[in-house]
């Protein structure tokens, strides 16, 4: 059924990240305006090598094709950390001929928004070094090539060139992404400064920086803002109430969101537009730059925005309140977890999940999983999704539909559709599709609509769940089948590679294969024996003078009569055109001697039975394990019992 509603997609790293939160938010605002279907791919990172797995998020793109997807909004600035913008440029170029619109970075050919952060950080400057009085700054970048930390360094070194302050009193550090990090790294600079910290305020490239900085300063007895001030950049909510709270750069994410959305408009009904629109930041004082009092007129300044106790008490309620509620989600998250380390067969699986996904506020789910699991051991960035998948389960009350109600399954191809039409109704609040895989193993995709965006985190651990149950359910079964198809099919090519293909004793590699399990084993258990190595007499004349088919059969008959005279845990190989070697663990000389003989009157019998034309024989030498000087080792005793072959041979000619 063709779609009669214009479809974005908006891919971002994590739904559980605030800054893609609020994206989705304003994204999804103007969606609802203009009557779109917004769809959300958290893709996790381009090349991850952050978690061990996490990059089979990424294959959850691959459903973002022209038949299902009109427009792309890529939040391209979180993935710069990561790889370079050649590279995001050639993904982007995969989604051809979907129009993309990156949010964050100019991206050559992609109409983009991105932001100016100068006016922010001139007056968080000008207030630090002018009002405040601070004299020696600590600027805490990112180990990132990202050209967003790439202009926010040269902002704040262009400010403080114009301001004439000194560069001796200014260091740059790189640090780490993630707060435990980041709180080590600062402390690893306190150790190496004798403890002392000599910077009396800190500009930090993201807010996180800045709550480990906070944290840093305090475990140092030292006071915000008294004694270090500290700034962020992203103005994430939490910045609005901790003790103090941090002054930061409002990027106005908000206002990205609705001026792509506003670009794609334009792009779907071919009107022109401004291709590349750059957004002024803004600065937003609170206490941890306020030493002093803040001056009459920067409440007047442009792009400033100052937002002291009254805001923060209001917000602490709010926090509290917000507080409350996402631990109790936590608390049911965990419960759920322990809940289902149970055996549960598809069917258990199915009569529950649609009810669970209810009981944490999903208005809207679909399951679809593959037919088969498909393997990814190594990172990508395109995903080959399969011609074959079905629903596994699913409900909306939206559309009516309920797997529950109508259980049979419903085959279709992903490749041409994303669900199968009247299961979703996509027209609602936006619509978040996420990868389903367990460590290498990708088994179909979750689409879901959930209304309270804040709790995102929350539905990042349940598609975890939910991709852990159906691992459990179907990766058992189907890989316990392929892991057997694999194990026979491996013992089918290591029994042909050790394997002599004429007479089927084993070969020169079987020999050391299974001959140095053996006599490894017999050394373990003290035990001796011996290596007989074997040459046929005459073979080179039989091939001569009755022609190689003939000796073909004279090697077949050989080791019949072999096979037959050793034991069957003997090991018994032909190395070579006319050679054999016997690895027997416990014989005896004596014993040898027996069935040496034993052999001379088979090939006797052989020949006579046969009216060979030809004589069948076989000289012999052997050598005994272990041996004084070599022991155990099979390749020099090889080389010994071929010696005593070549004197067994000779005073056979004698």
């Amino acid at each position: 059924m063709a779609r009669n509603k214009f479809r974005v997609a908006l891919i971002v790293d994590f739904i559980s990240i605030e800054y893609s939160q609020r994206l989705f938010e304003s994204v999804n605002e103007v969606c609802k305006e203009y009557d779109y279907e917004l769809l959300v791919f958290p893709i996790g990172t381009l090349h991850s090598v952050r978690t061990a797995f996490g990059y089979q998020a990424v294959a959850i793109a691959s459903l973002i094709t022209k038949n299902s997807i009109d427009g792309i909004i890529f939040s391209t600035g979180v993935q710069l950390h990561f790889v370079t913008k050649s590279e995001i440029l050639s993904y982007i170029k995969g989604f051809n001929p979907i129009p993309v619109v990156s949010v964050a970075i100019d991206i050559p050919g992609c109409p983009s928004i991105t932001s100016d952060p100068y006016y922010a950080y001139k007056a968080i400057i000008d207030n630090l070094i002018d009002v405040q009085g601070c004299k020696k700054l600590a600027i805490l970048g990112l180990r990132s090539s990202s050209s967003e930390i790439r202009i926010r360094r040269n902002t704040v070194n262009q400010i403080l060139e114009e301001k004439n302050f000194p560069p001796e009193n200014y260091t740059y550090f790189r640090m780490s992404f993630d707060y435990l990090t980041i709180l080590k790294d600062l402390e690893t600079y306190a150790i190496s400064n004798d403890g002392k910290i000599e910077f009396d305020a800190i500009i930090a490239f993201n807010d996180e920086m800045a709550y480990a900085a906070s944290e840093f300063v305090k475990r140092h007895g030292l006071r915000i803002p008294e004694d270090v001030q500290i700034v962020g950049f992203d103005d994430l909510e939490q910045s609005k109430y901790t003790n103090p709270s941090i002054t930061s750069v409002n990027q106005h994410i908000d206002e990205h969101g609705r001026r792509a959305v506003k670009m794609l408009k334009k792009i779907f009904e071919d009107e022109e537009f401004e291709r590349n629109v750059v957004l002024i930041n803004s600065a937003v004082f609170r206490e941890s730059t306020c030493r002093l009092p803040y001056p009459e007129e920067l409440e007047n300044t442009k792009y400033v925005d100052i937002q002291l106790d009254a805001e923060k008490v209001w917000n602490a309620r709010n926090l509290l309140s917000g507080l409350y509620m996402r631990n109790a989600q936590i608390q049911k998250v965990i419960n759920y977890y322990s809940e289902t380390q149970f055996d549960m067969s598809v069917d258990q699986l199915k009569s529950r999940l649609n009810s669970d996904l209810r009981d944490f506020g999903i208005k809207a789910a679909a399951v679809v999983v593959y037919e088969a699991p498909i393997e990814q051991t190594i990172p990508f960035d395109y995903f080959n999704l399969p011609h074959r998948a079905s629903l596994f389960c699913g409900f909306d009350e939206s559309t009516g539909y309920d797997s529950e109600i109508l259980p049979e399954r419903i085959k279709f191809n992903p490749n041409e559709r994303i669900l199968p039409d009247g299961i979703i109704n996509f027209s609602e609040s936006g619509t978040i599709c996420m990868s389903l895989y367990h460590n290498t193993l990708h088994y179909g995709y979750i689409v879901f609509r959930i209304e309270n965006h804040d709790d995102s985190f929350v539905y990042d651990f349940i598609i975890k769940i939910v991709s852990s149950l159906v691992s459990s359910i179907f990766s058992y079964a189907e890989v316990s089948s392929e892991k057997n198809k694999f194990h026979k099919k491996f013992k089918e090519l290591d029994a042909v590679a050790n394997t002599d293909e004429l007479t089927g004793l084993y070969n020169r590699r079987g020999l050391f294969d299974f001959g140095k399990t053996t006599l490894q084993f017999a050394k373990a258990m003290n035990q001796s024996g011996m290596i007989i190595y074997c040459d046929m007499d005459g073979l080179k004349k039989i091939n001569d003078t009755f022609g190689h088919e003939a000796g073909d059969c004279a090697i077949i008959a050989e080791s019949i009569i072999l096979k037959g005279n050793f034991r069957s845990n003997d090991i018994v190989a032909r190395i070579g055109g006319d050679e054999f070697v016997i690895i027997s663990p416990g014989m005896k000389e004596e014993t040898f001697r027996r069935i040496q003989d034993a052999i001379h009157e088979d090939c006797r019998l052989w020949t006579e039975k046969n009216n060979s034309k030809f004589k069948l024989s076989i000289s012999m030498g052997y050598v005994k394990f272990p041996s004084e000087k070599v022991g155990y080792q099979i390749t020099p005793l090889l080389s010994e019992a071929d010696a005593n072959l070549y004197v067994a041979k000779r005073d056979k000619k004698r």
